[in-house]
């Protein structure tokens, strides 16, 4: 059973192991299921975003193993459909500590791919984008110039400024770890660049974020899309008292453009889908409710959010979808069989059910569990009193 499984449905590790993983990863936007109603307010936002003048804010809602990740790859999904729409993915999970609110927008620079849009675009095309930045930004159009210095024909670098051809082809790369905050220039580096600043402050980190708004609308596009997952966990990397900072750096973000003189300037709007955990939003209510008395960021943050989406708990009909169509889906060909690897009845449902409440996560790890016994044992059919067996001896 175990080789047949193996050349037919290419699972080379247990059937356990390709089931339990807790972190979800982009491929498996092919087990995203009953959330259409959510999808539908999401799509909706996204369309709102291409046609209306102004950023928008929507919190995705949920306790761990809910589906807030894969929420956010579908939402990434569904924008990639939308030519005026870009589309990044930015996690905020991790160790790393830095200044605080700048950190926050030099993860949005190392988010967007600049050389990917070369794919897209003809190479004058990007140039021309790069140059009709204003020349209030003079900086930032610099440091894009010469990041796009490296990807451009050499026969077409008549379009750079004298001063961009001059310099080296490895120059764009120490522009694009500069823009992302990834090395500390020194002055002789500033100075290969052309610049006289440092990114060490935000305002001047929202310079360069409002070049590159800018560059994206030169190129036609209407929309960043920022799917944001982990946000509470930029708190982790500061004290509490300078939780706020990031609070008043997303408000402002929300409100970019109307500090901007709209006759001088086009950017695309920005529209931010981010994820964060119950314990999370109570905290965030705690501070609106909190500030309300005192004042601060949190109040007039959760004033501008345009949508909050809960996930909840599947009930029994969804939970069944979702285990048979990861039973269903072949690895090898990338589509959905007929039929599951392993039939299972009524009452297997009734009784995972019974086990995980309807939390998806769970469901996935012990249907796993019972799905792996059921390949060594070769049974024919799950059953609730064989699913009940095999979670009793493995301990859950």
């Amino acid at each position: 059973m175990g080789k047949f499984l193996e050349e037919k449905y290419g699972l080379k590790d247990t059937v356990l192991e390709d089931f339990k993983r807790k972190i979800p990863i982009q491929r498996e936007l092919h087990w995203w299921t009953n959330r259409e109603q959510e999808l539908n307010k999401w799509k909706k936002i996204i369309n709102e975003s291409i046609h209306w003048e102004r950023n928008l804010i929507v919190f995705i809602i949920g306790d761990y193993g809910r589906g807030k990740t894969l929420s956010l790859f579908k939402i990434i999904d569904e924008a990639t459909k939308q030519k005026e729409t870009y589309p990044v993915y930015l996690n905020f999970k991790g160790e790393e500590k830095s200044k605080p609110g700048l950190d926050f927008i030099f993860r949005i620079f190392k988010s967007i791919d600049f050389n990917k849009i070369l794919e897209n675009r003809s190479e004058k095309e990007v140039m021309e984008a790069v140059m009709n930045i204003p020349d209030k930004y003079e900086e930032p159009r610099k440091i894009l110039e010469i990041i796009y210095h490296g990807g451009i024909d050499k026969h077409q670098r008549n379009l750079f400024s004298e001063e961009i051809r001059s310099k080296g082809d490895e120059i764009n790369k120490l522009a694009l770890y500069f823009l992302r905050g990834e090395v500390k220039p020194s002055s002789s580096q500033l100075k290969q660049l052309g610049v006289i600043r440092k990114i060490d402050s935000i305002d001047i980190a929202k310079e360069y974020l409002a070049a590159s708004l800018c560059f994206l609308r030169n190129l036609r596009y209407k929309t960043l899309l920022l799917a944001i997952d982990e946000f509470e966990y930029l708190f982790s990397l500061v004290p509490r008292g300078q939780h706020s900072i990031y609070i008043a750096l997303l408000r402002s973000l929300y409100d970019f453009q109307t500090s901007i003189d709209k006759n001088m300037l086009k950017m695309v709007n920005m529209v931010f889908f981010i994820a964060i955990s119950e314990s999370g939003w109570s905290s965030l209510k705690g501070l609106e409710e909190k500030e309300s008395k005192i004042g601060g960021p949190t109040v007039p943050l959760l004033d501008r959010v345009d949508e909050t989406t809960t996930l909840g708990a599947f009930s029994m009909d969804e939970m069944e979808d979702l285990i048979e169509k990861v039973l269903r889906y072949n690895r090898v060909k990338e589509k959905f069989e007929e039929d599951p690897l392993i039939p299972f009845t009524k009452d297997f449902v009734d009784y995972i059910y019974k086990k995980t409440k309807g939390e998806p996560r769970d469901i996935k790890v012990r249907c796993a569990q019972v799905l792996d016994a059921g390949v060594a044992d070769q049974v024919p059919l799950l059953t609730g009193e064989y699913a009940r067996k095999v979670l009793v001896e493995r301990g859950f």
